[in-house]
């Protein structure tokens, strides 16, 4: 991190406005040049609050294609399709657990134009991997939070009512793929009590204990809980739970935790401190990692305004790595 950044999802063309502010992969689906991340909705549609109801339109969209395959489905309907409100159809009933208002799923959706059934975007199944998503609240997550883990669901409305950043009305196939854990689900490790070492709260919240005697003198990392999801390559995008101390007193300087929820980002240099890169590539999803991060591989001399960070501080970071983009 060359600053301090709010960790968050990179944007591509066409996501839903409820993916914690931005979409899982950069660089992920495949989209149309029409559909663009920086277009405004035209639409006046309020975004939905509550599950839309199946309709006339949403049945008649017909869909084959394992759920969650690594081929997109196979999607048909009229061309014109519409429904004001929204309707919402689900085509194959998961037996996963059900979302709820604050849960966090992967999902792999295909979006089209209604009016012409041309695809406007495609992610996960045969481009690249899913979408971390947030159930609950407005447009697609309202979807999202009366949902279980298995679904397909097949919706027409307007673009804006269901959360997306393009016009008019559009057809939307979504299988909600695996829910996302918010705390690392690793094998606890043995610590090295001459590291710092930490300790989880009941909801995963990392307490970080700094130990007597001086800091390391290189950039050290330390698997606390060993994952076995995918591993960490340079330039991949996370989805984390992280915090950040100081080593001197262990003072919180940021965190995840305190925001009340998970958030991602781009694990590379261009974006982020050496440390924090030295320290997660390699790395497996659902692992929990401890980071203490030198000077040098810090903010060095000038630590970012107002971030509370002194002056050739060491470090130390806590990251549970929860999905990769």
């Amino acid at each position: 991190m060359t600053r301090v950044k709010r960790l968050r999802l990179l944007p591509i063309a066409l996501v839903p406005a409820v993916v914690l502010g931005l979409a899982a992969c950069s660089g992920s689906g495949s989209s149309d040049a029409s559909a663009s991340a920086s277009s405004a909705p035209s639409s006046s549609a309020t975004p939905i609050s509550s599950c839309p109801k199946p309709g006339d339109a949403s049945e008649s969209i017909k869909v084959t294609g394992d759920v969650g395959g690594s081929t997109a489905p196979k999607v048909t309907f009229d061309k014109g399709l519409t429904a004001d409100p929204p309707q919402a159809s689900r085509l194959v009933e998961g037996s996963g657990a059900a979302l709820g208002d604050g849960d966090f799923a992967q999902v792999a959706y295909s979006a089209y134009d209604a009016k012409d059934a041309k695809n406007l975007v495609t992610v996960g199944f045969d481009q690249g991997n899913p979408q971390v998503l947030s159930a609950g609240g407005s447009g697609f997550g309202a979807i999202l939070g009366c949902a279980h883990v298995g679904d397909r669901v097949a919706v027409v409305g307007q673009a804006a009512a269901l959360g997306f950043n393009t016009t008019g009305s559009i057809v939307v196939v979504a299988d909600v793929v695996e829910q996302t854990p918010t705390k690392s689900t690793g094998t606890p490790q043995d610590q090295d009590p001459s590291l710092p070492t930490v300790k989880d709260k009941a909801d995963g919240e990392p307490e970080i204990t700094i130990p007597d005697g001086d800091a390391p003198e290189k950039t050290t990392p330390e698997v606390i809980k060993q994952g076995d999801g995918d591993t960490i390559k340079d330039g991949d995008t996370a989805l984390v739970q992280y915090k950040g101390v100081l080593y001197k007193d262990g003072k919180e300087f940021d965190s995840s935790w305190s925001k009340g929820t998970p958030t991602t980002f781009t694990i590379s240099n261009s974006g982020l401190i050496p440390g924090f890169v030295k320290g997660l590539v390699g790395q497996k999803i659902g692992s929990q990692v401890m980071i203490v991060v030198t000077p040098e591989d810090g903010y060095g001399a000038t630590p970012p305004e107002g971030s509370g960070i002194p002056s050739n501080a060491t470090l130390v970071f806590v990251v549970d790595l929860l999905a990769k983009g």
